[in-house]
């Protein structure tokens, strides 16, 4: 479902830039660097940082691309249950572990293309905006300490312990889309600040909200 919907907007991006190539487009080029928070619930707020090129396609319309960094925090609940065996001075022992998934963590690494549609042009002006992104990601598990008990053999240990404990998925590459709504304000020549809001729509992690800010010129 998402992937058809990257592929539309992808196709929607490559007729607006072929349209625009027939017109008095990519005169000029904006450079911007912005900060801020994304969350997937507000007591689990992590950072964002982005830099973003922006050229006019035409009238009111601007083509953007951009990268940057990304952390997110998923909460997760999963207690897993396992045995292991070890030799110690060559008598065989057997340990059982418990311990709580707390979180999943994600370093997102975004590159995405899009389009900015401004709603009208002055000191302040609004806009909305769309973009398919592709996400590089290391990801990795928060756990509680651990609980270890040390057993003779393997039938010491509780049943419990011997079932198969679940596979956390932890994906190394998503697809997403972003809607934006924001707002810029020109400071002063070809200096000017930007805030705006995204909720990002992932195909294999959370969906999260997002409020930056920055400059561009």
């Amino acid at each position: 479902m998402l992937k058809s919907k990257l592929f539309f907007i992808l196709f929607l991006i490559s007729i607006i830039v072929l349209f625009a190539q027939g017109n008095k487009s990519f005169s000029s080029i904006d450079f911007g660097v912005y900060g801020g928070i994304n969350f997937y619930h507000t007591n689990e707020m992590r950072g964002d940082f982005l830099v973003e090129f922006k050229s006019n396609l035409f009238k009111s319309t601007n083509l953007q691309v951009s990268a940057g960094y990304i952390r997110s925090v998923q909460p997760y609940f999963s207690s897993v249950s396992k045995y292991s065996q070890n030799t110690i001075d060559t008598t065989p022992r057997f340990f059982a572990t418990k311990y709580d998934i707390i979180n999943k963590h994600y370093d997102i690494f975004p590159v995405s293309l899009g389009v900015q549609f401004i709603v009208f042009e002055g000191s302040l002006s609004p806009y909305i905006s769309i973009n398919a992104v592709y996400n590089f990601m290391n990801s990795f598990i928060e756990t509680s300490p651990p609980k270890v008990w040390s057993y003779n053999s393997i039938d010491e240990i509780p049943d419990e312990f011997k079932e198969i404990p679940e596979v956390v998925e932890l994906p190394t590459n998503s697809l997403g889309i972003l809607f934006g709504i924001g707002a810029t304000y020109n400071i002063s020549g070809a200096l000017n600040f930007d805030i705006r809001y995204m909720f990002k729509y992932d195909n294999k992690i959370i969906n999260t909200h997002h409020f930056i800010m920055g400059i561009y010129f």
